[in-house]
């Protein structure tokens, strides 16, 4: 796999990561919203939004027919929610395991981490940020596998998402995963590995103290209204940066929301607009080096995925089984879905929402 020239510029451009860390900075590219949904979203109807009147029964009607184990649906359009819909008894105050969508919150964390100075470079390494972590004897690339490397999910280490993702207990290991052979010098191949967002996560806490929830509370999760949420601690005291997680679906819609608004919510700078535009950006194919596999049929960058729709470029959180968070920044776009109690070893359950989102909503928000 070639990587993007892109990821060459970024990496090799230590200011996005210097601006990160400068102190705040004046408010004047927050972006001005009649209301933001800290305590909850302005409902209102598709067609104020310029969307079809009978949008939630098309949307019903192919839940139905494609995705019948689906737990919610919602629809921001303008910063309002315009379609919410649950199924098979699930509620909205309900949370649920969001899977891999953890790896876009972990980024956010990363990007946070940078604004206050606790990261300060891209080229940061492994050996420099966790030296007492490394076990003796590995692979001395490891060493030199760097932020950035974790970031895109091209540290080199050998990794098959279409069976390790079933055994996804052994990447909460450090050493084991520490430990594993390496099939590529970092930055040359793209492996969709949890390795890398759990390192991330270890990392956060290492520099901060706190583990990424309690770093994340007052950082991110209490300015966007979210209730502490549940995040699995592994055995070395840090959350899985890689999934562990559980949250509402409305949360997951605010995430995405606070990234179509470049990292700014309700006056207040969360996380650097330049963040959010070297995360939102293409760095990797997203295609697998080892099996060939792009789960997402996307490009990635910083722990999101990168997406053209219907000519609209868009960012994509993804979690196992039909979780998501797609947002489509030209047409003010965020979709948020949530399948309760998906489970690995039961690929078959999978709710392909892909469809439903990129078939349908976002034509229906084009006009189309």
């Amino acid at each position: 796999m070639k990587i993007s020239n892109r990821m060459r510029v970024v990496g090799a451009m230590t200011p996005v990561a210097a601006v990160i860390a400068q102190p705040v900075r004046a408010q004047d590219s927050i972006p001005e919203r009649e209301s933001w949904p800290t305590d909850g979203w302005e409902s209102t109807d598709p067609q104020s939004q310029g969307m079809p009147a009978d949008l939630v029964v098309e949307i019903d009607a192919r839940v139905a027919a494609e995705t019948p184990l689906l737990s919610g649906l919602l629809v921001v359009r303008g910063g309002d929610l315009i379609v919410e819909r649950y199924y098979n008894g699930f509620e909205a105050n309900q949370t649920l395991a969001v899977w891999s969508v953890a790896k876009s919150v972990t980024t956010i964390g990363v990007g946070i981490a940078f604004r206050e100075g606790l990261l300060t470079s891209l080229d940061q390494t492994i050996g420099e940020l966790i030296p007492d972590r490394i076990p003796a004897g590995v692979d001395p690339r490891v060493e030199s596998v760097t932020l950035e490397h974790l970031l895109t999910s091209t540290s080199g280490w050998e990794w098959d998402g279409r069976i390790n993702f079933r055994r996804h207990n052994e990447s909460d290991d450090l050493d084991l995963m520490l430990s594993r052979p390496m099939v590529c010098d970092p930055g040359e191949c793209f492996e969709y590995d949890n390795t890398n967002s759990n390192l991330l996560s270890y990392i956060i806490g290492v520099q901060s103290g706190l583990t990424m929830a309690e770093y994340l509370q007052p950082r991110l999760f209490d300015p966007l209204g979210i209730a502490q949420p549940e995040w699995l601690t592994t055995e070395y005291g840090v959350n899985r940066g890689a999934g562990g997680l559980d949250m509402t679906i409305s949360d997951m819609a605010k995430l995405g929301y606070l990234f179509l608004n470049g990292g700014a919510w309700d006056g207040q700078r969360i996380v650097d607009e330049e963040w959010v535009t070297a995360s939102t950006t293409e760095h990797a194919s997203g295609t697998s080096s080892t099996s060939g596999v792009n789960i997402a049929d996307a490009a990635y960058g910083y722990q999101w995925w990168i997406k053209e729709l219907s000519g609209y470029s868009s960012f994509l959180g993804i979690g196992y089984g039909g979780q998501t968070v797609y947002v489509v920044p030209d047409l003010d776009l965020v979709v948020a879905t949530g399948v309760v109690g998906t489970d690995v070893s039961e690929p078959e359950n999978q709710q392909p929402v892909s469809q439903i989102i990129e078939g349908l909503i976002v034509p229906a928000a084009i006009g189309d």
